[in-house]
C-alpha cells in the first residue's frame, strides 16, 4: 500500500526494483535501467492497462477487449498467457522471483506489494499531499510534497485514444494545472510575487487559456513593479482566447486590465 511515508528523497523511484513510468512517454525500468519494451507494443499496451486500472487489478476479459480488439478470443487468451509469462520472466530476477503480474480468480493485477512503482499513482498521492500541507499553513513540507509530483509530470498520460485512457489525461493534468495553481496562489498571497510568477508562468505554459492564471500573472508584475508587462500579459491572454475559442476576457479579467492601466497603484 502507497502512503505518504513513501517520499524519502527525490530518488524514491530509483530504490524501486521495477518502474513503470506513463507520464510523458511510457518507460519499463528494471534494476534502473529501460527494458527492452517496444513502443505501442502489445507489451506497453498490456502494461498500461494494468497501471491504470483501479487499483491495478482488471478482469481478464477486458483486457482482450482492450489490447486484442476484433481478434479471436481464443487466440487473444493465448496471446495474453504468453506475454504476461514473458513479462513475468523478464521482470522476475528483479523481484527476487516474484511475478510483476499475478493472475487469481479471473483477474490481472499489477504486483505492487512486491516492488513495482507506478509514476501515477505517486504523483497523485504526492499532489493530494502537498496541496492538504498547504492549506494547513506547512510551507516546508508542502514544497516538498509539490515539488516531488511536478518533478514527476514529464508530460500528459501516454497511451491510446480510449475513453478510459482519455478520462484518466484529462484527470492527471487538470490535478497537474491545480497544482501549479495552487503553489502560484500560496506564494502570490505570502507576498513573494516573484516565486508565484515562476509558477504561474509553468501553468500557462501548459494551458494559454487559464484566465486566472493570466490575471495572477498581471497582479504578480505589477507588484514587482513591471506595470508595462502586466498589460502585455492581458493582449497575451486576448489573444490566446481568440486564436484557441473565439472568444474574449471575462469582465473580471477585462476590470482587473482597466485597474492596472488607470490605476496600478490600487491593485
Amino acid at each position: 500500500m502507497i502512503t505518504p511515508q513513501t517520499v524519502n528523497g527525490d530518488a524514491a523511484s530509483t530504490r524501486a526494483p521495477i518502474v513503470i513510468s506513463l507520464l510523458g512517454s511510457f518507460q519499463l525500468t528494471l534494476g534502473g535501467e529501460p527494458a527492452p519494451i517496444v513502443s505501442e507494443s502489445k507489451s506497453e499496451q498490456l502494461i498500461l492497462c494494468l497501471a491504470l486500472a483501479h487499483q491495478h487489478r482488471i478482469a481478464r476479459g477486458l483486457i482482450l477487449e482492450r489490447v486484442w480488439p476484433n481478434s479471436d478470443t481464443a487466440l487473444a487468451g493465448q496471446s495474453l498467457n504468453s506475454l504476461s509469462h514473458f513479462l513475468n520472466k523478464l521482470c522476475s530476477g528483479f523481484l527476487n522471483g516474484a511475478r510483476m503480474i499475478v493472475y487469481e480468480n479471473g483477474y490481472y493485477r499489477l504486483n505492487i506489494a512486491v516492488g513495482v512503482w507506478v509514476d501515477v499513482d505517486h504523483f497523485t498521492m504526492w499532489s493530494e499531499m502537498g496541496k492538504r500541507l498547504l492549506a494547513s499553513g506547512d510551507p516546508q513540507d508542502s514544497n516538498t510534497y509539490c515539488e516531488r509530483a511536478l518533478k514527476l509530470y514529464k508530460g500528459d498520460l501516454c497511451g491510446d485514444s480510449c475513453i478510459q485512457t482519455i478520462i484518466e489525461r484529462e484527470r492527471l493534468r487538470a490535478e497537474f494545472l491545480d497544482l501549479l495553481v495552487r503553489l502560484a496562489d500560496h506564494y502570490h498571497t505570502r507576498g513573494d510575487p516573484r516565486k508565484a510568477l515562476y509558477y504561474v508562468q509553468r501553468l500557462l505554459a501548459h494551458d494559454s487559456c487559464r484566465e486566472d492564471a493570466h490575471r495572477l500573472a498581471m497582479r504578480c508584475y505589477v507588484h514587482l513593479n513591471q506595470r508595462a508587462q502586466a498589460l502585455r500579459q492581458y493582449r497575451l491572454c486576448y489573444q490566446a482566447l481568440a486564436l484557441e475559442f473565439d472568444a474574449k476576457p471575462e469582465p473580471q479579467t477585462v476590470a482587473l486590465f482597466d485597474q492596472i492601466r488607470l490605476g496600478p497603484a490600487s491593485v
